[in-house]
């Protein structure tokens, strides 16, 4: 009778690893500059069409794919902070006008990226990436890409949160974060800890793209699909803390995939409504709990600071 509970388990976990990610870096941008930037999916979309690339000179050489796939996505990250968000700060720009450019460099890349693509006959294609099982757990296979996964989404994690906390670097980015004056007249170069930041955060993302790539069709919309569950995620963790993102990524893993399994198979739900969940769970947490499940100060706070300019 619960045959499907295994395999239902495990894959939540695979995709609350994918969730983990591709979050991650957009927690760490909010931490640090308290932006919520929505061009955060493209750097996911460059990392899959970087795996797509890649894989057809290198097939199945993981640890490359992984490599370029950070790579690209930070190159990518970096010269949009240079080029669109660097400028607008310096002109003292309002929130609003940074969300909007967010929104607007979001749609230059995703089009770009479908010019390029057609241009390249790979619109829509697979990456040259096998997955292959490595044991069986209660009839489910636990492949060498979930392996991979869980080992980098926790261990980047994990080391972005030494790394913020213990590290000069981190803390600078830390100061920045907690006032961006004080930490200027300290003499923190804060143009060079806000290029790291774009650096990690794009990344992390590209990566995410990178292990999700084999999963899922390639397509220049590919991040935008996922950017509602993204931001569920991070709303989840109290969108700057770290542990938050984590315990957000699982809640999603869980939600979309073992408790629509249970709604499908003992309530007969279609899985057409599994999108409904991050709508539903965004609003319950600013609702009821909008300090999230993270030890950050709450969401509803960060936002009102953010768009009152600090």
């Amino acid at each position: 009778m619960l045959g499907w509970l295994p395999g239902s388990i495990l894959r939540s976990i695979f995709e609350s690893g994918i969730f983990l990610m591709i979050s991650i870096g957009l927690t760490l941008t909010l931490s640090v500059i308290k932006l919520p930037n929505f061009a955060h999916a493209e750097f996911l979309t460059i990392g899959a069409y970087t795996s797509l690339v890649i894989s057809q000179v290198l097939p199945n050489n993981l640890v490359v794919i992984i490599l370029a796939s950070f790579l690209t996505a930070a190159i990518l990250a970096l010269a949009v902070h240079n080029t669109v968000f660097k400028p607008l700060i310096n002109r003292k720009s309002s929130a609003y006008i940074l969300v909007l450019a967010s929104f607007a460099a979001a749609q230059f890349i995703r089009y770009s990226v479908f010019v390029a693509g057609s241009l390249g006959g790979v619109l829509s294609a697979h990456p040259l990436i096998t997955v292959t099982p490595i044991v069986y757990i209660a009839g489910q296979a636990l492949t060498n890409i979930y392996l991979a996964t869980l080992i980098v989404a926790l261990s980047s994690t994990i080391l972005l949160s030494l790394f913020f906390k213990y590290t000069l670097i981190g803390k600078c980015m830390r100061a920045v974060s907690s006032n961006t004056t004080l930490a200027q007249l300290s003499g923190i170069r804060i143009g060079y800890i806000v290029s790291v930041m774009w650096i990690l955060a794009g990344g992390l993302g590209g990566v995410g793209g990178a292990l999700l790539s084999p999963y899922v069709t390639v397509t220049p919309a590919l991040g935008f699909n996922l950017l509602l569950e993204i931001f569920a995620v991070v709303i989840f963790g109290g969108l700057t803390s770290f542990v938050g993102t984590i315990i957000g990524s699982l809640i999603m893993g869980f939600a979309e995939n073992t408790f629509m399994d249970f709604l499908n198979i003992y309530f007969g739900v279609p899985y057409t409504y599994t999108q409904l969940i991050p709508f539903s769970l965004i609003i319950i947490v600013l609702l009821v709990k909008p300090t999230g499940f993270g030890v950050s100060y709450s969401a509803n706070k960060a936002l009102r600071r953010f768009f009152k300019g600090n």
